[in-house]
């Protein structure tokens, strides 16, 4: 996440929001800033269109501003597998000034964890019930290795009780002290190894030996003892032992593990009710990604924003005040969008986001790439419904005419081709038509919804008018707006088919009382929220 700036439109977003972010990510990128283009929500028709004519991915959907795990830089993990022995955990965990390692399956998905305190269990109390059992369990091909010996005979059927004898002095002949099963650690004396053999000792460790009896490996053979010659010095063959076990019979199986979308907050807190150092973090599928203390979280860095085309809560990313705002681009009213620093806030007169970011490229002194310059020249149509919009400026038209020269576009064919591929309501839901473009407000204490659709054919209204105003309801029921609106907006700009719903409903009587048609409630001329709608119903609020 380091240095990543994300940039967002909207929630429920329109071909400006999407177009915004896009065109914005990519002239950060060429003045050397690492930004990405995100969405809030799923593409509309109109926007997916454009995009796919054009071929442009669509943003990366984000969820909300939380940090989540992947987004923290963390530490490579230390993976072992169940075979492995305490020798190698421990020689890893020293090469590492870590606490921890994890012990994978062949597929690296997490099986159990080996800590430092479980290993200084065994290598420092090496009596006792537990050592015993664990050498017990011990292969002779983990002794060899950890010894750096070699196999002088190999029994098929290795057996041991566990027990570790070390005979280092001739007294050992004499005692009483019987061998059966045990693994025995014996020098070049032949009486003592006899002495082994004869006890049916089950592995014989020779140590300091240079000549190799045939006659004690006969007797080996005879009484199936294993024979591991070792380079190593009894001291070291008496500090190595207790490491040869695998780890598999010290791990923890029961594991506090974190995957890796989960929300950094969330983490600290089960974090704080278990005293492990180092926990794993994997993905879905089980797989070890790495490895997360506390220290990674005391301070993480947050995520950053710049936000597009809307400087209000309500119609940002959830969590926000989570987040760091770096800078705002917009052509709305102002907001309730908070920060704790300065920002740069660029808000303008004008009819798209889109045509800010046009001027900031010409500001930059570089040209769009054709295919953006493309669907910036789309957005501004949408948002400016061709230049028919109340919202649309002389400089909008310029700067759509200077983005069609770079695209290879005739701004009025593309208008035409775009709303009528997608001004229809044909075959969508009453959930797809409502949040097509969706918006939510905040006026003197007062919440209004409005949803907003293009359409050519009137009559598409009629046959959904009584099931789009029952889902309004259900809707409503849910969210307690004051006023829900669902806008039908004429393809040619002409104006705009009204459904609502609410205890301000008699609000919108009175805003276009001079200006409704019909008995489809067309209000002539009323095609833009921004400038229109809420100007209109915030003017009768104040009066009441």
């Amino acid at each position: 996440m380091k240095d990543v700036v994300h940039i967002i439109g909207h929630k429920n977003p329109d071909t400006d929001s999407i177009v915004s972010a896009i065109a914005y990510a990519q002239l950060k990128q060429k003045l050397g800033i690492n930004a990405i283009a995100c969405r809030l929500g799923e593409l509309n028709p109109e926007t997916d269109f454009v995009l796919k004519k054009f071929q442009v991915p669509e943003p990366v959907y984000i969820q909300n501003a939380r940090v989540k795990l992947y987004d923290v830089p963390f530490d490579e993990p230390l993976l072992l597998k169940k075979d492995d022995t305490i020798k190698e955990a421990w020689d890893r965990m020293g090469m590492r000034s870590t606490s921890a390692l994890f012990v994978v399956d062949e597929a690296q998905k997490l099986i159990g964890v080996v800590s430092l305190s479980d290993m200084t269990n065994i290598l420092m109390s090496d009596k006792g019930e537990k050592p015993i059992s664990l050498m017990k369990n011990t292969s002779c091909e983990n002794i060899r290795k950890v010894l750096q010996g070699e196999f002088l005979y190999e029994c098929e059927a290795y057996r041991t009780n566990g027990r570790i004898h070390i005979l280092c002095s001739r007294n050992a002949e004499y005692s009483d002290i019987s061998y059966r099963d045990s693994i025995v650690v014996v020098n070049d004396d032949l009486k003592l190894q006899k002495r082994a053999l004869s006890d049916g000792a089950g592995c014989m460790i020779l140590v300091d030996v240079d000549i190799i009896s045939q006659g004690i490996i006969r007797m080996a053979k005879e009484a199936n003892c294993t024979i591991i010659k070792t380079p190593l010095n009894m001291f070291q063959v008496a500090r190595s032992m207790y490491r040869s076990p695998s780890v598999k019979l010290i791990m923890k199986r029961k594991i506090i593990s974190f995957n890796n979308h989960a929300y950094i907050d969330d983490v600290y807190k089960q974090m704080s009710k278990s005293r492990f150092r180092s926990y794993p973090i994997v993905n879905n599928q089980g797989v070890v990604l790495g490895s997360i203390s506390r220290y990674h979280l005391l301070n993480y860095q947050k995520k950053k924003f710049i936000l597009v085309d809307h400087n209000e809560l309500s119609q940002s990313i959830d969590d926000l005040k989570e987040a760091e705002i770096l800078e705002v681009v917009d052509h709305h009213r102002i907001g309730d969008v908070e920060t704790t620093t300065p920002i740069r806030f660029r808000n303008e007169i004008i009819g798209s986001t889109v045509s800010i970011i046009a001027r900031m490229y010409k500001e930059a002194g570089i040209v769009p790439e054709k295919k953006t310059a493309a669907i910036m020249c789309c957005a501004i149509i949408s948002d400016t419904m061709n230049f028919n919009s109340p919202t649309t400026t002389p400089v909008d038209r310029e700067l759509a005419k200077e983005l069609a020269a770079v695209a290879g576009l005739d701004l009025d064919a593309m208008a035409k081709e775009m709303f009528g591929a997608v001004a229809t309501i044909k075959g969508r839901s009453m959930s797809e038509i409502l949040y097509n473009d969706f918006k939510e407000y905040n006026i003197d204490g007062r919440r209004i919804a409005i949803g907003q659709i293009n359409i050519a054919d009137e009559q598409e209204i009629v046959d959904v008018q009584d099931e789009i105003r029952s889902y309004m309801k259900k809707i409503n029921e849910i969210n307690k707006f004051d006023l829900l609106m669902m806008c039908f907006t004429a393809a040619d700009g002409s104006g705009s088919n009204l459904v609502f719903i609410g205890s301000l409903s008699s609000l919108v009587d009175e805003a276009f009382k001079e200006d409704i048609m019909d008995d489809l409630y067309f209000v002539d001329g009323v095609i833009s929220r921004k400038k229109q709608i809420i100007p209109s119903l915030s003017k009768c609020l104040e009066a009441m």
